[in-house]
Order: structure tokens, then C-alpha cells, then sequence
């Protein structure tokens, strides 16, 4: 009812068809979120213009002045690290971390021969997330191997996806066939939304993205509801 009610007001309002929404997107969700814009936008007629990094290069770029209405991040500090928003950040997803280029399961994170790709620790959550996988005792025995660090989680598959490196630790959204890690083996991947600049447009599209259809397309792409 309430996203019912904010496109009534959307497209009642004079100013609803100007400047595009500008949305920051982690590298991860991006695929996910054209779709549900896609569908935004045939409802509403509003233009959605995404921009993909990892979410500490978006971080950066929105301290530094960047336009952008909404940011999506790929965990749950960056959001909440951006000071004076209008609104609180919110959970609109859970990320699962998988292993892709392996037949013979997770054990194969622990033979230094084979080199791995992951995203940038500095920079993206995912990458975090894999660092801390990589720290386990079980694969200590690996700590030789060549490693190859992706600017993005998208970098990492396509440094896997090429057959540049033998493996690749990316979001399940990415590489739905990979091997799960296990949970517990690094810190819980909560990504995190949160609102720069109100508008109509804006809250529209964020109640757009809390409605049940979207819960479900989110889930559909390889996430998880947020707890």
C-alpha cells in the first residue's frame, strides 16, 4: 500500500520526470539491480541511472561529492559511515560467498598450486569475506599461492571466468553453481541501502525495492533474506 501510494504521488508531481535517480551500486548487486530498475521504470516512467564500483571506491566517490541519490553497498558499515543522511540505512539483502572452478570441493583452497582470484579486501566486502576464508588454519598450507586481487567482485569472476586463474572466491549471485562456504567461516554479508538524497523518486524507488516482488527477485539472483 505504501509503495502504491508514493507512485500515485510520484506521478502526480510536476518535477517527476526531470533528472534520472542516480543510484550507486556495489559490483555485486549491479545485474540484480537493473533488473528491478527496469521494472521501476516501466511503472513509473522515471530514468534509473546506475553507477557499479566496489562499495569503498562508492564510499569515496559520494565523500568526494558525487550526485548520487541512493547508495547500495555490499556491507553494513559503509552506509553507516556517511554522515547527516535523511533516513537510517536498511538490509535489503544477505550475501553467500562460493568457491567457483571446483569439482573436488573446498579442500582444493588448501593446494598452493592452484591460483585464486578474489576482489580487493581493501575495498570490497566480498573480498573481506575471502580474506578471512583464506586465514583459516585448514588452508595455511596454501599461503604460497598466486593470488590475484579483482578491483571488484565482477573482476574477480572475469580474472576466473577467462581461465586466467584456476579458482575464484565471488558472491553466489555471480557464480550461482560455485561451492557454498560455510557461514561461519567469515563475517556475515549484510548489504546495506540507504537514502543521500530525498525525493519522491527516491522513496518510491526504495519502497519499491522493500516490496514482496523485489524480496523475491533478490532472492531469485542468489541472496538472502536479511535477518
Amino acid at each position: 500500500m505504501r509503495y502504491t501510494a508514493l507512485l500515485l504521488l510520484l506521478l502526480a508531481s510536476p518535477g517527476w520526470a526531470g533528472s534520472p535517480l542516480r543510484v550507486a551500486v556495489a559490483a555485486n548487486f549491479r545485474h540484480t539491480l537493473e533488473q528491478i530498475s527496469t521494472e521501476f521504470s516501466a511503472r513509473t516512467g522515471e530514468q534509473v541511472v546506475l553507477s557499479s564500483a566496489s562499495t569503498g571506491v562508492l564510499y569515496s566517490q559520494i565523500t568526494h561529492g558525487a550526485p548520487f541519490d541512493i547508495l547500495f553497498a555490499a556491507d553494513r558499515a559503509t552506509p553507516a559511515r556517511l554522515e547527516d543522511t535523511p533516513e537510517a540505512p536498511f538490509c535489503y539483502a544477505r550475501g553467500r560467498l562460493v568457491l567457483t572452478g571446483s569439482s573436488q570441493g573446498l579442500q582444493l583452497l588448501a593446494d598452493a598450486s592452484l591460483s585464486l582470484a578474489i576482489a580487493n579486501p581493501k575495498t570490497a566486502p566480498y573480498g573481506r569475506a575471502a580474506e578471512e576464508v583464506l586465514a583459516r588454519p585448514d588452508f595455511a598450507s596454501a599461503g604460497g599461492r598466486k593470488l590475484v586481487r579483482g578491483s571488484n567482485v565482477v573482476q574477480a569472476y572475469q580474472f576466473w571466468h577467462s581461465g586466467g586463474v584456476d579458482l575464484a572466491l565471488v558472491p553466489r549471485s555471480l557464480a550461482p553453481d560455485g561451492e557454498s562456504i560455510p557461514r561461519e567461516w567469515h563475517q556475515p554479508i549484510e548489504q546495506h541501502a540507504v537514502l543521500l538524497r530525498p525525493s519522491a523518486a527516491a522513496d518510491a524507488y526504495l519502497n519499491w525495492i522493500r516490496s514482496d516482488t523485489v524480496r523475491a527477485l533478490i532472492q531469485n539472483a542468489g541472496y538472502e533474506p536479511c535477518p
